[in-house]
């Protein structure tokens, strides 16, 4: 029975509750999100643990007036259950039902977009200067976790913050976790206050963060005071998560990571220049394996992507061979340290950028679209993508004994793999998978096993790129000059893709071929699973059957 939460559909609704009713609601909140939600453990516990915090907010400010921004959105289930999405909740990051984060055009109660992390004082700020300008005045708080303040923009906004004494209040909730353990000299020392006394904020330290009373009182208090401050929560990461709750992960098949994971153990084996680098994804990457192995060689340097590929750039500059892992929608944070630090400076680092290509459930704030068109326009780097398993093995066993500069290896979140092939990949040079007459598919990545399924029993053959650059002119000019139609395939944005470059190529030896081409839509794509997405935008098998055979 759910009796208080029946009763509440708006936060005007919980304004009428005692603050006694309000440890009541808690406990149905949380009993309403563990039987509802199928999503993954680390995003339910994220929400779980702020329960107090979200009923005391919405109690104290006047949502949605008074401006309340979570970072990330992991920690804004009940904030949406609160705010008349209750009975959607259960659509929560399924296709066509809510986001799996903030998102403003979901609901006027969420007044900034969030998925990437250290973005809600930045934006907080933004909203306070806007309104000065325009002479309205109201409050503005930013929910940050302990470990979304390792990112770099947070501390910039605190800076900016300080000099300007803008009437903003940070809610730093600390439970000493983000995806993985915290790291850095703010969650090893704690000391939260030095840190606002450097800035220039007010600091309360300490507060109960799951005593609603406690919380209101603080939040009460900070109303009063007009200049910027910081309210430090500890709280319990999960508290009400039930042992056993959650999908287990299958362990007959190799994904991607563990492939990832295995391949660069075996080559640190031989090699003691390899190191492992990620920004707080340990346990995403597959890294956490490679620290167990090798724990003196794996770096976590919490969220802080351009960190991240500058520091491994030093690495390589003083002899190492850094394996950076980004996810690739967090590459484009590091995008100018790829460029300035590392090419530039043709230092041998290679990027692993995981979660390539349609990213599932985390939806348009996660699809990895846009590396292969960013990374394309670098000088001097290798932009490579991985067909299945034992390609990304391949590709790292090269990326390895590369020491010309930058190499880039893309892959997805999905795959599922038995016994890995040996393979060998040489640097700039295109493979054929399955022969063929008339017509030739070149896909470019893991959206080639769709392709290998689309063309089942057809004559068609089917090569795979490997690599968007080097390319392999050679090789395509060859396909080009053979065949009546090529049909090019990769599941990324057009600009700067396989698409253009080989389109490009054609242009400039002039070629009769009738080229078409299938890539991911200009446009930002829902959430919802992998293949139902592939579906959406045409990559499905059974979709480029009918784009190959027309």
């Amino acid at each position: 029975m759910h009796t208080l939460l029946d009763s509440v559909r708006t936060p005007g609704d919980l304004r009428k509750l005692s603050v006694i009713q309000l440890t009541q609601l808690a406990a149905e909140l949380r009993d309403f999100v563990l039987h509802t939600t199928q999503t993954k453990a680390g995003h339910i516990k994220s929400s779980l643990g702020v329960t107090e915090l979200t009923l005391a907010l919405h109690y104290v400010y006047n949502t949605p007036d008074d401006i309340l921004i979570w970072d990330v959105g992991h920690q804004a289930y009940i904030h949406k259950i609160l705010t008349g999405r209750k009975d959607k909740f259960h659509s929560n990051r399924k296709k066509g039902g809510l986001s799996g984060f903030t998102k403003r055009s979901e609901s006027e109660y969420d007044p900034f977009g969030a998925g990437h992390s250290s973005t809600s004082i930045s934006a907080a700020i933004g909203f306070a200067e806007a309104d000065r300008l325009q002479g309205k005045k109201r409050h503005y708080i930013a929910v940050i976790g302990d470990g979304a303040l390792t990112g770099g923009e947070s501390l910039e906004a605190l800076n900016y913050l300080g000099e300007r004494q803008l009437n903003v209040t940070v809610i730093l909730n600390d439970n000493q976790s983000s995806i993985d353990a915290n790291v850095g000299a703010l969650a090893h020392f704690g000391n939260y206050k030095a840190l606002c006394d450097a800035f220039h904020l007010d600091f309360e330290g300490g507060v109960d963060g799951h005593s609603v009373e406690k919380i209101i009182n603080s939040l009460s208090r900070s109303k009063e005071v007009n200049r910027p401050k910081m309210i430090h929560l500890v709280t319990q990461k999960g508290k009400g998560w039930k042992a056993g709750s959650g999908s287990a992960k299958a362990t007959n098949s190799l994904s991607f990571q563990d492939v990832f994971s295995q391949t660069l153990i075996r080559l640190a084996e031989t090699n003691d220049t390899i190191v492992g680098v990620s920004p707080a994804m340990l346990s995403g990457s597959g890294l956490h394996e490679f620290g167990a192995r090798f724990p003196e060689r794996v770096f976590d340097v919490g969220i802080a992507e351009q960190h991240a590929v500058t520091m491994s750039a030093g690495m390589a500059a003083n002899g190492l061979k850094p394996f950076c892992h980004l996810y690739s929608t967090f590459a484009q944070r590091g995008y100018d340290q790829i460029i300035h630090d590392v090419a530039l400076q043709k230092l041998p680092v290679v990027f692993c950028l995981d979660r390539a290509g349609l990213a599932g459930e985390d939806g348009p704030t996660h699809h990895g679209a846009f590396d292969p068109g960013f990374l394309n326009t670098i000088p001097g780097i290798v932009v490579a993508a991985s067909l299945d398993g034992s390609a990304l093995a391949a590709l790292m066993e090269e990326a390895a004994g590369y020491s010309g500069g930058p190499f880039a290896i893309r892959y997805p979140k999905d795959g599922s793999f038995g016994k890995l092939e040996k393979k060998e990949l040489p640097l700039g040079k295109l493979q054929k998978v399955k022969n063929g007459s008339a017509k030739a598919v070149i896909s470019f990545g893991a959206i080639g096993l769709e392709v290998q399924k689309a063309l089942e029993g057809s004559e068609y053959a089917h090569f795979d790129l490997v690599y968007l650059k080097p390319l392999d002119e050679a090789g395509l000019i060859a396909i080009l000059e053979e065949y009546n139609e090529v049909i090019i395939v990769e599941e990324n944005s057009k600009a700067g893709g396989a698409g253009e470059s080989i389109v490009s190529l054609a242009g400039r030896i002039g070629v009769d071929c009738r080229i078409k081409c299938k890539c991911l839509p200009d446009a930002f794509i829902e959430h919802g699973s992998r293949q139902q997405l592939l579906e959406v935008t045409g990559l499905d098998a059974s979709s480029l059957k009918e784009f190959i055979d027309r």
